[in-house]
């Protein structure tokens, strides 16, 4: 467990997008303390530790600074990314990524990468005690899937201005808040916020979209949908609910090993 790689994830070129760490553990997983401490030393959003299994199937796990993750879609794409552009995979051959929540599968599409995950489904809720102080603004609607918050606010500009107060944010007992409006040159804008995780902002958040896909093609009446993540890195992404199923595409991009970058 010594190689780190840095990938951006949704990103059209190196420093924009979410980036991510990929660690190939060619002896099995390390035990979940010794991957927690690399993911903490790093400082990156997330590790996504990877063993083979397969050519075309891996063990994966993924822990940001804070906390290990049950999901994390940005990671699984960077990996794909890796496996492809550096670590000699097939272009043509899909990945199998098996985790906790079952498993994800990716392949290339043009211009980028593919995950196909599960669909996360919201439900209206009252909005908690505290939730548009600490966002700092008027919610709409709010939803909420099994681990985060959805809330929709007004308008592109009411996301794109947000201050949250992440502390408040994190005493709300839930994974991550996701706050989201119609247009800005897509379907639909967004960012989140997973200040209990140890990342206040998410650059780019892949899981957010599996709650974001069937809340937007309910209001829209469409299936595939363009997507922007108003994050400082930001991102773009292309979003398709299909069944029980979301597949998020975009492009991705190896910035090197973290040991050797400046």
């Amino acid at each position: 467990m010594t190689e780190i790689w840095l990938v951006d994830a949704f990103a059209d070129a190196e420093f924009r997008g979410n980036p991510a760490g990929v660690v190939l553990c060619p002896d099995g997983l390390p035990p979940a303390d010794r991957m927690q401490g690399a993911a903490r030393a790093a400082g990156l959003p997330t590790l996504a530790f990877l063993h083979r299994l397969t050519e075309d199937r891996y063990r994966v796990r993924w822990f940001t600074p804070g906390k290990e993750l049950n999901i994390c879609g940005h990671a699984t794409v960077a990996s794909a990314c890796y496996l492809h552009e550096a670590g000699g995979v097939d272009d043509a051959l899909p990945l199998v990524f098996e985790t906790g929540a079952g498993e994800l599968y990716t392949h290339r599409v043009d211009g980028g990468f593919a995950i196909d995950l599960p669909v996360m489904r919201t439900v209206p809720i009252t909005p908690p005690p505290g939730l548009e102080k600490a966002l700092g603004v008027e919610v709409t609607a709010c939803e909420r899937a099994e681990d985060d918050i959805l809330v929709e606010v007004g308008s592109v500009d009411d996301v794109a201005s947000l201050k949250p107060d992440f502390e408040a944010l994190a005493a709300i007992d839930c994974r991550g808040h996701v706050v989201t409006a119609r247009g800005g040159g897509a379907d639909f804008v967004s960012r989140t916020f997973f200040p209990a995780l140890g990342v206040d902002e998410d650059q780019v958040c892949v899981s957010a979209h599996c709650k974001l896909a069937p809340y937007w093609a309910e209001r829209t009446g469409r299936e595939t949908m363009s997507a922007l993540q108003l994050s400082e890195r930001g991102g773009r992404l292309s979003v398709t609910l299909a069944g029980d199923r979301v597949l998020v595409a975009g492009p991705a991009v190896v910035r090197g090993r973290l040991d050797d970058l400046p």
